[in-house]
């Protein structure tokens, strides 16, 4: 329920009991401590501010109102009326009644009846007289060239002349390319004299120029069938309809043929001149793309749009009837008209005024159950903050994506039934599940499912698609630790919203291929929009300053620079972190803080330590301790600046915050014991007189500024912090245990535990007496393994006692007079 950053990962004391507030010891230490550091107080001040903004009903109230108006922005201004989903060819879902009369000027039928029309107007042809002028220019000549060659061999004799009219017919036949035969010539020629050849040519070219006159078209069938009634518009050279005795080709044949027979009594000479004339027989009535064009056009100028009228009541739409074009432009031409009585205000109309109020309401049930059902979750005004930038952001993905497909597929009906199916609903329910937690993700879900459902008008179906898919996309994503993950979540939710829609979609009748393809879209968009929460991560991330599991995990490499280079320059102080990063895992796992968070915070606290890790002991080498030519305030200086240098690499390196504060936090403002003490030896060795039995009395030693020795701080502000701090000193201190028994660490443990609460260390920390208890039986348990002792093998024993017995003296077997050691 709360976010995972670290400042939410600590529990309020009414979950866990009293708290560890010392204010009387408190008030004592501020006494002790005149001068506070600088930093220390601009972390207070940025803790107060942190806290004012988490806890503050200004801004609870403030984030509501902000958050409340942007929805409705986004989601309902200038939003037009759908009305109910319909998709063309399927049947419809419900029964669609008219609320009021109207008119319905249809196109869908115009276009219905420009096409009959268009069906109906038969072609308009046009007439030409040019294949008739061509073939009497090619007569003539040929006239003209029998004459000429009987003039030319008259007095050869008739064999010579009739071989040279063959030779004439064949040379006019292969120049002019008209199909006769050149025996047809020859024989019309021979049979007629010159009068008579000239007169029967010249009859025979009137006839033939009278059925052009006529006009001549084209044979329309020629397929073998039966005839059919052919209609066709016929016009002159100046575009007048007069052509009434136009014949097809076939009946100008017959027509030419009965002329020709008319005009010689010699049926061979009338046959011969009905083969040569027939080749100039050809149709004269061409196809007028133009004038069909202009009989179309008048035709359908005349064609009056149809009005349907609907009165109040009517039925505009049967339930479960197969949804055309004509019901899509009533639907239309419907919710114009219904938006023209509702007005052109964005605001102040009927449909925005309704989804403000079911809005409202919506948002106002949430805000209650927040406040009484997640009593622990509204009070992180952060956490919120989170979610509803993640609503909002969805919200508007959502509405663009809807806006922009309106206009693309405007003439595209199926492909507009398929829009609502590429809104990614689990985007911000998975990002949600991912930053703050599962419940707040599922209350995500429920809220961008029932506004879309608002926006699609009102549809419970596409509620249940985006709310069912929100809510696995949610389950799914939380306490993920790898980016990857996210789009396996994704494509999980898509599965939901493909299913549910299949199941909705079968259930309405719709047909097997529209259910598959919305199956599949919402498939492609459920991966986008795992894909999407993984680039949109980092960017919440780093603008709320929260560290998910994620990074943490991420974190962890044993590869990452300061790690690396702490191997390397600081052996001894990353064994120390491994120490205390065990340690204090294992005891965040007991009272149910973060052992992620622990893990990677002690990884991490002691990198201050690489600017001069030498002087520091776990570092030291050879028993050289720098230390030994500074005093003790230097010291302690050089010692407390490590956490300075911590928090520079850290921002350097650009780690969590949730580090920073701990690599802060980790000392609390806690005393540097052994300088201090050190300090006062040295104090009271400078204060002692030469001669005290002259004097009779010691100077009165001056006091040491504790504030010199004590950490900048600040205390530990939550959990996972103070389980580090004392881990820390815990691990540290348990190197000088003589004896690694139970007893000794348990005496350790509660001694470091006392000390350091009635120091104040935790009065800025919600941990509970049950929890520090529980915490102190980890470490026992921790260190007892950690620091167990091996049993050498007897081989081994035997050769080293040996060698032992050879080399003491008598005076090694006796104890030593202090009985003690100095501890390493």
């Amino acid at each position: 329920m709360q976010p995972r950053s670290h400042l939410t990962l600590s529990r309020t004391t009414q979950e866990h009991g009293r708290i560890f507030q010392k204010k009387s010891s408190r008030k004592a230490k501020d006494q002790q401590l005149p001068v506070k550091n600088e930093n220390a107080g601009r972390g207070a001040d940025r803790i107060g501010a942190s806290h004012f903004f988490e806890t503050s009903r200004v801004v609870e109230t403030g984030l509501f109102l902000l958050f409340t108006a942007l929805v409705v922005i986004i989601c309902f201004l200038g939003q037009k009326s759908k009305g109910p989903q319909v998709i063309l060819g399927h049947p419809a879902a419900s029964r669609i009644v008219a609320e009021f009369a109207f008119q319905q000027s249809s196109k869908v039928l115009l276009e219905e009846q420009k096409h009959a029309v268009r069906a109906q107007v038969p072609p308009v042809f046009q007439r030409t007289f040019e294949p008739y002028d061509e073939f009497r220019a090619n007569i003539n000549e040929l006239n003209t060239s029998i004459a000429k060659t009987l003039i030319d061999h008259e007095a050869e004799g008739d064999e010579a002349v009739a071989a040279e009219l063959e030779a004439t017919a064949k040379s006019f036949i292969e120049t002019t390319g008209l199909k006769i035969s050149p025996k047809r010539i020859t024989q019309f020629t021979n049979q007629t004299n010159p009068r008579e050849r000239s007169v029967l040519t010249n009859d025979a070219l009137n006839v033939l120029k009278s059925l052009y006159e006529d006009g001549i078209y084209s044979n329309l069938n020629t397929d073998g069938k039966s005839p059919q009634v052919t209609m066709i518009q016929l016009i002159d050279e100046e575009g007048r309809y007069n052509l009434p005795s136009s014949r097809s080709y076939d009946d100008a044949l017959v027509a030419l043929r009965v002329r020709l027979d008319a005009l010689s009594a010699n049926r061979t000479t009338a046959r011969a001149l009905f083969d040569i004339f027939r080749a100039g027989l050809h149709p004269n009535l061409l196809y007028s793309a133009s004038g069909t064009n202009r009989a179309i056009e008048r035709a359908i100028s005349e064609i009056e749009p149809p009005v349907i009228e609907y009165k109040e009541g009517d039925t505009l739409v049967e339930p479960g009837s197969i949804i055309t074009e004509l019901d899509i432009e009533c639907l239309k031409t419907y919710r114009k008209v219904e938006r023209e009585h509702r007005g052109n205000s964005l605001i102040f109309n009927g449909l925005f005024l309704e989804r403000v109020t079911l809005t409202l309401i919506l948002l106002v049930a949430v805000m209650i159950f927040v406040k009484r059902g997640l009593r622990n979750f509204h009070k992180r005004n952060r956490a919120i903050a989170i979610t509803a930038v993640s609503i909002l952001l969805n919200l508007l993905i959502i509405r663009l994506i809807m806006e922009i497909g309106d206009i693309a597929l405007l003439n595209n009906r199926p492909s507009l039934g398929m829009l609502p199916y590429i809104a990614p609903y689990a985007l911000a329910p998975m990002i949600v599940a991912v930053l703050v937690g599962t419940a707040p993700a599922v209350i995500t879900a429920l809220i961008i499912a029932v506004l879309f459902g608002i926006i699609q008008g009102n549809s419970v179906e596409f509620l249940l698609i985006a709310f069912l898919s929100g809510v696995v996309g949610s389950f799914i994503s939380a306490n993920i630790r790898k980016r990857a993950m996210l789009v396996r979540a994704g494509l999980m939710a898509g599965i939901a919203s493909a299913m549910t829609g299949a199941l909705l979609g079968l259930l309405g009748n719709l047909s097997i291929g529209l259910v598959g393809q919305q199956a599949i879209i919402a498939l492609i968009v459920g991966v986008l929009s795992g894909v999407l929460a993984v680039g949109l991560l980092p960017i919440f991330e780093q603008a709320f300053q929260i560290t998910t599991e994620i990074t943490l995990l991420e974190l962890t490499d044993f590869n990452h620079p300061l790690l690396r280079r702490m191997q390397m320059e600081a052996p001894g102080t990353y064994h120390h972190s491994l120490m205390v990063a065990n340690l204090s895992e294992n005891a965040a796992a007991a009272i149910g803080a973060s052992p992620l968070l622990c893990r990677v915070c002690c990884l991490f606290h002691d990198i201050g330590k690489l600017v001069k890790p030498e002087y520091f002991a776990e570092n030291q080498k050879d028993g050289i301790n720098p230390h030994n030519e500074k005093n003790p305030s230097m010291s302690a200086l050089v010692i407390k600046a490590h956490v300075k240098e911590g928090v520079e690499i850290a921002r350097k390196h650009k780690l969590p915050r949730v580090i920073i504060d701990v690599i802060r936090q980790h000392h609390g403002t806690g005393l540097i014991h052994f300088f201090y003490h050190q300090a006062q030896q040295e104090q009271n060795k400078q204060t002692k007189l030469p001669f005290p039995e002259k004097t009779g009395k010691i100077k009165e030693s001056k006091k040491v500024d504790e504030s010199t020795y004590r950490y900048d701080g600040p205390r530990p502000a939550f959990k996972e912090s103070a389980i580090i701090f004392f881990a820390d000193g815990v691990e540290a201190a348990s190197r000088s245990l003589k004896k690694v028994t139970q007893p000794a660490i348990e005496e350790l443990i509660d001694s470091m535990f006392k000390s350091r609460i009635a120091d104040g260390q935790l009065d800025e920390c919600p941990l509970t007496f049950k929890e520090l208890h529980e915490i102190r039986s980890s470490f026992t348990y921790t260190l007892l393994n950690m620091l167990h002792s091996r049993v050498e093998y007897p081989k081994e024993i035997n050769e080293k006692q040996a060698k032992a017995d050879s080399k003491k003296s008598p005076q090694d077997n006796e104890p030593s007079p202090s009985g003690n050691k100095q501890p390493v």
